[in-house]
């Protein structure tokens, strides 16, 4: 990456690189062409000198100089650890236990959090109290002459197979775990990426994700360099705040190519207003990514309606699939085509068999296509259990092989040899040749098109059947317009048998509660046949969720056990009394 940044400060000096919203609107853009950024890497570099194979931190705020100090590192031959900046309590925890298990030799975060960085280094343990600290602001840059050019790349013992890069998982199904990216693993993921989405001379990105994230740093960052085109850049926080400042900025700026997982179409959907639909123009967008999350049906359908009278076409929207194990790119929508979506036999689909029914039978769910693989790679659908191919029409676990699987999890080694390098076993018993990633996701290949149904581990199940959560969660949300978010998992009482439990956040805090139990258990009993046990209401901040926005499951069911959700204290009218969350009974809301 260091050499094709240098490439593009030579080639493209003065062409625009990255365009950053400093407060979330158009008004306030700051503009860096290629020579500047490899000017301000060159920088970071030069502080970085003699870092080649050490660990540094990246817990930078998102913006133009997280992108040089990315670069920066890369070009120092530092292995680089991106990180949420330590602000908040969540947020804080999750740095820490990151800088505990990679142990860098340097910590790089924002100069605003000069005062906290004493107290946060005594929170660790002593191997990982030795790193330098550095704070990073425009002060920091003018310490150092500009450079001219990136320092030549060393050559590292082990080459482009070396580590670059420790991408720590958004930790949804357990901690955090880091994995080991290589330079191979980057420049791949950039090539299939090219490769699904084709080459377009006027190319203009736009994303307001993470940039510690996969989506957000392999997705935008890495694949806009090394692509050549620009793109436009602001914080999350100003699009959770206004999410319709994203959508703005794709109107300015004649946006064609971006990036939202399936729940930021939803927060477009109920806070876009009806004025702000007039000052929209969605007609450049030729390609929007949909992935990090499942891809709900529901969702697209509304999107499609809703910002089709601004421009939009929905063969712009490429679901696709992806996980930080296979650096991000799996699979993916090609082409200018409409998403691919079949209709299933719901319970057969919670029996792990693809039944294909017509929409209009009774029982029939939409499932949307994350598309073909990625080019070189292979996915085969494997019996969890026994490691055996899955019978053709039969759900299974995805296991991926190709340039893009990184070599394992940092300092892991039990963890890589059980989810990294397995082989399909054959009936026989003998290994196949081919090794694979192990993705802890249930799906189905169809017609060339790859179907992700869950997380395996996150899979309900409820009498015998295998109920996939964010199927309960998408009727959970359409059963009541005041529910924002929704986790479903199964509970284990005593040891007695499985109860399926929904924790969901309300939007309106004086909303009357009573008939919000009964919508929901009706709903989730008529389109999945089970009882709901208990569904707990709580204020928005309930569910754990990840830094890429999806529910963390396992850590709501561990709140929910403990007793340690929030609680939603809503004002009633007059005269009405206080409702308890968690009430199992109408009658119980009702008092």
């Amino acid at each position: 990456m260091t050499e094709i940044l240098r490439f593009r400060s030579q080639e493209q000096g003065e062409a625009l690189a990255f365009r950053f919203l400093a407060d979330g609107t158009t008004d306030h853009a700051i503009d860096w062409s290629y020579r500047d950024l490899a000017d301000r890497s060159g920088a970071v570099a030069a502080e970085l000198a003699g870092m080649a194979g050490r660990r540094v931190v990246l817990a930078v705020d998102p913006g133009l100089h997280y992108v040089a100090a990315l670069f920066g590192c890369m070009a120092a031959d530092a292995v680089v650890v991106p990180s949420f900046p330590p602000a908040g309590r969540r947020a804080s925890a999750r740095f820490l236990a990151i800088v505990a298990d990679c142990e860098p030799s340097v910590i790089i975060v924002s100069a605003w959090l000069a005062a906290e960085a004493e107290a946060l280094a005594a929170q660790l343990p002593p191997a990982a109290r030795r790193a330098r600290w550095l704070l990073l602001d425009d002060g920091f840059f003018s310490q150092y002459e500009a450079a001219t050019d990136l320092p030549a790349p060393r050559r590292r013992h082990l080459g482009h197979t070396g580590p670059a890069l420790v991408q720590y998982t958004s930790g949804s199904t357990g901690e955090p775990k880091g994995i080991v990216l290589t330079q191979d693993n980057l420049i791949s993921n950039c090539r299939v990426l090219e490769h699904s989405m084709g080459m377009e001379p006027d190319r203009v990105g736009c994303s307001w994700l993470p940039p510690y994230h996969d989506m957000g740093l392999m997705g935008t960052i890495i694949l806009a360099l090394h692509g050549g085109w620009p793109v436009v850049m602001l914080s999350p926080v100003h699009f959770v705040q206004q999410p319709c400042r994203w959508l703005n900025a794709l109107t300015e700026y004649g946006v064609t190519i971006s990036v939202a997982p399936n729940f930021a179409l939803d927060l477009c959907l109920s806070t876009v207003t009806d004025e702000d639909l007039e000052t929209l123009d969605l007609s450049a967008l030729r390609q929007l990514y949909c992935g990090a999350e499942p891809v709900l049906a529901s969702t697209l359908d509304r999107f499609r309606d809703r910002f089709a009278p601004c421009g939009y076409r929905e063969s712009a929207l490429i679901p696709c699939y992806g996980m930080a194990e296979a650096t991000l790119f799996v699979s993916g929508k090609p082409g200018a085509t409409m998403p691919y979506r079949t209709w299933l036999d719901r319970a057969a689909l919670q029996r792990g068999i693809i039944e294909p029914v017509p929409p209009q039978a009774a029982g029939a769910t939409e499932i949307v296509s994350c598309g073909t693989v990625a080019h070189g790679h292979e996915v085969v659908i494997a019996d969890p259990q026994t490691g055996q191919r899955a019978e053709p029409g039969a759900v299974g676990e995805i296991w991926v092989s190709g340039p893009n699987v990184a070599d394992g999890y940092f300092g892991r080694p039990e963890l890589t040899a059980e989810s990294f390098g397995v082989r399909i076993l054959a009936a026989a018993g003998a290994d196949g040749g081919r090794t694979y990633l192990r993705t802890g996701d249930a799906g189905f290949l169809m017609d060339g098109e790859l179907f992700v149904t869950g997380r395996l581990k996150d899979m309900v199940i409820v009498a015998g059947r295998n109920l996939c959560p964010q199927d309960i969660e998408a009727s959970v949300l359409a059963a009541q317009p005041g529910l924002r978010r929704a986790a479903a998992f199964s509970v284990r009482p005593d040891q007695g048998e499985e109860q399926l439990v929904v924790v969901a956040e309300f939007r309106r805090a004086d909303a009357l509660l009573v008939g919000v139990r009964d919508a929901v258990t009706a709903a989730v009993a008529a389109e999945h046949a089970v009882r709901l046990s208990d569904l707990y209401l709580g204020p928005p901040g309930t569910i754990a969720t990840t830094t890429s926005g999806k529910v963390r499951r396992a850590a709501t069911r561990q709140a929910y056990e403990e007793g340690t959700l929030k609680v939603l204290r809503p004002t009633l009218p007059s005269g009405g009394d206080a409702v308890r969350p968690g009430a199992h009974t109408a009658g119980e809301l009702a008092q």
